[in-house]
């Protein structure tokens, strides 16, 4: 199959652009300083305890940037947790690029969701069941470091997700991800998303047994640009602050056609790719058509994500409750709800046949498919997985 996945030059000069002014990387120096109001946790830390660094898998940016300003503080006494949540294990060599090769003789694991060791704590007032990895509470302190960007139904990445689903049971993780099919779980949005407000009632859980010192950081284009440190609600709360300046585009007139990027490292997988396609299918005029363009080198990603897409099409199916939600499910409402105003396209390196079995037409020239569209204002929107459209409001 020939295929001509690059971006036309033309189409990059209508691509839109974040309201905010992107500010400057931040120097190893500045990130030293965020520390400082914590420096001194860290070196009571050292005494007779072994820290557990909580940090993302490959599936979100990597986390050496936020820690080689803290290395001599840790080394020797810590140990590397990968919040994996339900995702696949982070390889050794995963490991090495993720930490940028800090700590090389630290012990280190995935978080396993489905290990028999997770430890139960308590219930949110959601009914959702806490149990976290022993490695959290078997009395050593924990400094996590993670980064925000605006999530589809969780509001914000980053904070309290280092945790939940990062180092829960699989059970956890189902049944807080089952309050996305409910209003209020949306991207960019903390007040009233029951998601987030769950998340935040098993971390006050969690954090009555352990102390937890943690760094959120914002990441744009690959580099550093914000970073600050403390508790996980204080750093979190901070970093969306700044993050919501970064993340949020310019008003722009909707289009019959749209054209997104997931942005690295989420064009991985269509699991991943298609945060894109909720964070921006709004910018698409009703009747139009949503083209996401995405590598997908691991396919699918994960193993709901063609049930998901096929169930779309299905004009008999219901929001289940909450005893009959499977994993996934909350795209499934996603998706029927778009299927009913707009058509979506795939760019990818996936089978054609997998492709068109869920409802999406295959795209193998980009350039070529515009062309056909008969569009002349096409829209593009770069790193669409990290970023969230303020469209033209309609008439």
């Amino acid at each position: 199959m020939n295929l001509r996945l690059t971006i036309p030059e033309e189409l990059r000069k209508r691509a839109v652009s974040i309201r905010g002014d992107i500010p400057l990387p931040l120097s190893s120096l500045m990130i030293r300083t965020a520390w400082d109001p914590v420096i001194s946790r860290l070196e009571e830390f050292r005494s007779g305890k072994t820290v557990t660094l909580v940090v993302n898998d490959s599936t979100r940016p990597a986390s050496f940037r936020m820690l080689a300003p803290i290395e001599q503080e840790l080394c020797g006494n810590v140990r590397i947790l990968f919040a994996t949540g339900t995702h696949r294990p982070v390889t050794p060599e995963e490991k090495n690029l993720l930490l940028g090769g800090l700590f090389p003789e630290a012990p280190w694991k995935n978080s396993d969701c489905d290990s028999s060791e997770m430890i139960f704590i308590g219930r949110t007032s959601r009914g959702t069941p806490v149990s976290i990895d022993p490695w959290i509470l078997d009395g050593n302190p924990v400094v996590s470091v993670n980064s925000v960007e605006p999530h589809y139904f969780a509001g914000y990445t980053g904070g309290r997700k280092s945790f939940i689903p990062g180092v829960s049971a699989r059970e956890t993780i189902v049944l807080n991800h089952f309050l996305a099919c409910l209003p209020g779980a949306m991207p960019g949005e903390l007040n009233d998303n029951p998601v987030h407000l769950d998340m935040m009632e098993a971390l006050e859980l969690i954090e009555k047994h352990v102390e937890i010192v943690q760094g959120n950081g914002v990441v744009h284009d690959g580099e550093l640009v914000h970073f600050v440190t403390g508790s996980c609600e204080a750093s979190f709360m901070a970093a969306v602050d700044a993050c919501s300046r970064l993340s949020t585009l310019e008003e722009t007139a909707k289009s019959a056609v749209v054209v997104l990027h997931p942005g690295t490292p989420l064009d991985v997988s269509l699991y991943q790719s298609e945060k894109a396609i909720y964070n921006c299918h709004s910018l698409v005029e009703d009747g139009g058509v949503l083209l996401l363009v995405s590598s997908c080198t691991e396919g699918l990603g994960a193993d709901h994500m063609e049930k998901a897409f096929k169930a779309s099409m299905d004009s008999g199916w219901v929001v289940p409750e909450i005893d009959q939600y499977n994993l996934g499910d909350h795209s499934i409402v996603r998706l029927t709800d778009m299927r009913k105003r707009i058509r979506f396209a795939l760019a990818s390196g996936l089978p054609d046949a997998i492709v068109s079995g869920m409802g999406i037409e295959p795209v193998h020239d980009i350039e070529d498919w515009l062309r056909q569209q008969g569009c002349f204002n096409p829209l593009f929107v770069p790193r669409a997985g990290f970023v969230v459209p303020l469209p033209e409001k309609d008439a």
